[in-house]
């Protein structure tokens, strides 16, 4: 078999794989989906993916290939542990550890969040990224109603306190604020870990009255970005293993008892050593390899 014919088969049998999982299903959770992803990432999906040489397809292979790998990747790939640790009304505050650099675990984590919880999660962003996709990716979600809560430099925490206390400003009835207090992704986690940790997260949530829910996050390589996603659900369709997202969430820190003076260092130090306990209960659940 010529390596384009087989190329041709597996096309076709991963966009038959996702027409039958996503045909009639969730139909209003797929076009939010898409208007939170599709516009920057389409691209990629030509790379990894080859149209059917039918004229239909040519009309809707594009769509219909993002929204339902995307969907098949929520549904198989993703999981939340301790979703009952996140407060169901009320600003919210998620804190914890970076994995990966083009920020595939924020959007995996905000979509799965949006299934489980019908609200659309911020997460904190520079404004002006070096990366030339993310740059284009904020601009495009950074808006009032998008995924990303951009911050000029010196306005972090205002930007934040702003969100939680005026989520109707922002298109949303319980604002969900997610941060990556160490500022950047790490393959490492125990070098993620030991470097220093912002307080931003604490200076809002003491200042909104929002609480702190930590995470822990796994399963997702550092250098993956959209394509490398999709393309591994895509082959997962044909046999292929694909990957698993674990997002463990931990109960509220709790800011009782903080020293007036250090109480923005110590309650961050609180959710660092809550993030190392879920990190830490992650491990010793998984069964030992033979």
């Amino acid at each position: 078999m010529s390596e384009e014919i087989a190329e041709t088969e597996i096309g076709t049998g991963v966009i038959a794989g996702i027409e039958k999982e996503s045909t009639g299903r969730n139909t209003a959770r797929n076009l939010a989906l898409l208007g939170l992803l599709a516009a920057p990432w389409v691209g990629f999906l030509a790379i990894a993916l080859k149209p059917s040489p039918r004229q239909m397809w040519a009309q809707r292979w594009p769509t219909i290939t993002f929204v339902g790998l995307y969907q098949i990747a929520l549904d198989r790939c993703v999981k939340v542990i301790g979703l009952e640790h996140l407060p169901k009304t009320g600003p919210v505050i998620l804190a914890g550890n970076h994995i990966n650099k083009t920020a595939m675990d924020a959007m995996l984590m905000g979509s799965r969040l949006l299934i489980e919880r019908g609200g659309l999660a911020k997460f904190v962003s520079q404004s002006e990224p070096k990366d030339r996709v993310l740059k284009r990716f904020i601009r495009l979600m950074g808006t009032a109603e998008g995924v990303i809560l951009p911050v000029q430099k010196g306005m972090t925490t205002d930007t934040m306190i702003d969100f939680l206390r005026n989520p109707g400003a922002f298109k949303r009835e319980q604002p969900i604020l997610g941060i990556f207090p160490v500022g950047e992704a790490d393959k490492d986690f125990d070098v993620h870990m030991k470097k220093p940790w912002h307080t931003s997260a604490a200076v809002a949530s003491l200042e909104a009255g929002a609480p702190i829910v930590p995470f822990f996050i796994e399963g997702l390589p550092a250098f993956w970005g959209p394509f490398d996603m999709l393309k591994a659900v895509a082959l997962s369709l044909v046999g292929e293993k694909a990957f698993e997202f674990k997002i463990h969430l931990g109960p509220p820190v709790s800011s009782d008892g903080l020293n007036e003076e250090l109480k923005y260092s110590e309650l961050t130090e609180r959710v660092r050593q809550a993030v190392l306990r879920l990190a830490m209960d992650s491990k010793d659940s998984k069964p030992l390899k033979s």
